[in-house]
């Protein structure tokens, strides 16, 4: 069961989600936001937390689902998203991993998620919610977790 509620028109979540960068820090994966319609934008991948799941395995057992995928990560940032238009507020907590070659990911289409390989250069280009994600992108090191209120994401 994920924690997730809703009441009155309001929706709140708690999700976990991960930079995932190839070895040399040139690329990354981000997967399709299906809620916008009208033109292609960006998530990291990751999904909700379940009841009594603890972060780390939310999010072993989310990219592992998601990409078939095991890594090591390191817990980097969390992520306030509040769209006071749609009712919406999730807890986001934004994790850090490498991989040593995109090709271990067995399919890019999982049927629900479709997933894209974006080069970090090119991370301007994209449609990327919340878009405080590509200030975390940019990093080359992860020393210390910060902390952003968005209302961008949607």
């Amino acid at each position: 069961m994920d924690v997730c509620f809703c009441k009155n028109g309001y929706e709140f979540n708690v999700r976990c989600s991960c930079i995932i960068k190839d070895k040399k820090h040139e690329n990354i994966i981000l997967t399709n936001m299906r809620d916008v319609k009208d033109h292609e934008a960006f998530l990291l991948p990751g999904g909700r937390i379940e009841v009594l799941e603890n972060l780390f395995d939310g999010i072993k057992r989310e990219i592992n689902e998601e990409l078939g995928i095991e890594l090591d990560y390191k817990l980097i940032s969390v992520q306030e998203n509040i769209s006071k238009n749609k009712k919406f507020h999730m807890i986001e907590f934004v994790f850090y991993a490498e991989i040593d070659n995109f090709g271990l990911i067995s399919s890019l289409d999982d049927g629900w998620d479709k997933f894209k390989i974006v080069a970090i250069k090119e991370i301007e280009k994209y449609d990327i919610r919340p878009k405080a994600v590509k200030k975390l992108v940019d990093k080359n090191t992860y020393d210390s977790i910060s902390y952003n209120i968005n209302y961008d994401w949607y």
